[in-house]
């Protein structure tokens, strides 16, 4: 491979819909932002923050740092770890013996000799990577949003690889997450006893295909053992002839990543000619990971899509009950559009038409800032008065402003 390092210029645009572009965003000034945290009035809300490097999601969680599925980082650090330890997309490109190797999205060496574009695109309610390679004629495309409206909390992650040549091409791909914080997993065990509390995880539920992240009991040192029956889940399916069919993941990041550590080269996947679902897997007193791996040959011009939910639930009677549906086609569309559709109707109360297109924006945008920190009024009329609840206040938080005890 023949080494082609050059820094590109980012370029900055609204595009028709509204959403801002960012061309070439990993060599743009950093920057750190985050989704609004709506689920709607019956919904389970997610704090979601994001940077311009790598796939963007840098930490997530439900109710507060406490509650985190990817571990919460300041932006400094967000920007350095959010490349190896957010979400990752490992591509090999069979060719007879032979394969070639790409990560989308990512700025390693691993890229160094194929000519690629990418864009990020940013809206209220959601987000999306695109990155082409034309040195391999493909085209990888992500999209994240979060579930409104249900008894659970989650991020939803669509993935769709394009084969734009002409010829055939036969592809493994592993996507996911190197590490998911098992629920029970306090920020101070993360950051000050990392190690030890790794003695606590397991994953449960892998013979179901959808693994449940736990601990077993509360590692806070008390009299009595409180058991802990919420987790934190990795949701991972696509659809053959229409119908669909969950991916069990891998959950053991050792069988993936080998003696590499930090992750920034997927060792064992790389060091076989034909990777396979492991044999053996640890479960337990590991923080554990979430890919999926597919396997499927592309003719030119067609693409392929699968999806995963990463989230929260009560426990693992319902999560389980919760799968067929999740799954269905329509499922994941109709929440996308719930999505958009709370997140709009709340900005249309100051819908605005002046002569500046960037103004009428940021006027949307400012007032769903303050809905954030403030709340949203809404009225309760009895015979003797009227009483105010604001509905999705919090105390507020972002990557910038680390010190802040933030709470959804």
């Amino acid at each position: 491979m023949t080494a082609n390092i050059k820094e590109k210029k980012p370029k900055y645009r609204l595009n028709p819909n509204g959403e801002f572009i960012i061309e070439n965003y990993n060599f743009s000034a950093p920057f750190a932002s985050f989704f609004p945290g709506i689920a709607g009035k019956y919904g389970i809300p997610m704090w979601l923050f994001y940077v311009n490097r790598g796939q963007a999601i840098a930490s997530f969680g439900t109710k507060d740092k406490d509650h985190s599925i990817l571990e919460f980082f300041p932006a400094n650090k967000s920007w350095q770890f959010t490349p190896l330890q957010g979400f990752r997309t490992f591509i090999k490109i069979h060719t007879g013996k032979k394969f070639s190797f790409y990560e989308p999205f990512h700025n390693g060496f691993a890229n160094a000799g194929f000519s690629l574009i990418n864009r990020m695109s940013i809206s209220s309610y959601d987000l999306k990577l695109r990155e082409t390679n034309i040195t391999l004629g493909m085209e990888v495309c992500v999209e994240y949003f979060t579930i409104p409206s249900d008894s659970y909390a989650a991020l939803a992650r669509i993935v769709t690889i394009k084969n734009t040549g002409k010829s055939d091409k036969d592809i493994e791909v592993l996507d996911g997450l190197p590490q998911i914080v098992p629920f029970g997993t306090s920020n101070l065990f993360l950051k000050k006893l990392g190690r030890t509390i790794e003695a606590w995880m397991t994953v449960k539920n892998l013979e179901k295909g959808v693994p449940y992240y736990k601990l077993d009991v509360d590692p806070v040192d008390r009299p009595e053992v409180l058991h802990i029956k919420e987790g934190n889940f990795f949701l991972g399916f696509h659809y053959e002839s229409g119908r669909p069919k969950v991916i069990t993941p891998i959950v053991d990041p050792e069988t993936i990543f080998g003696p590499v550590t930090d992750f920034s080269s997927p060792f064992k996947f790389l060091a076989a000619g034909n990777f396979r679902y492991p044999k053996e897997q640890l479960i337990k007193s590991r923080m554990p990971a979430g890919f999926s791996l597919l396997k499927m040959r592309l003719p030119g011009g067609a693409e392929k899509t699968f999806y995963a939910l990463i989230g929260y639930m009560r426990n693992q009677e319902i999560l389980n009950s919760s799968v067929p549906g999740i799954i269905k086609p329509e499922y994941l569309a109709a929440k996308r559009r719930e999505n958009k559709s709370i997140i709009e109707g709340l900005q249309r109360d100051i819908a605005t038409e002046s002569g500046l297109r960037e103004f009428d924006l940021y006027a949307r945008q400012t007032y769903l800032d303050n809905i954030m920190r403030g709340g949203y009024p809404l009225l309760f009329k009895s015979d003797s008065k009227t009483s105010v609840f604001y509905l999705y206040s919090r105390k507020h938080g972002d990557l910038e402003r680390d010190y802040n005890k933030f709470h959804l």
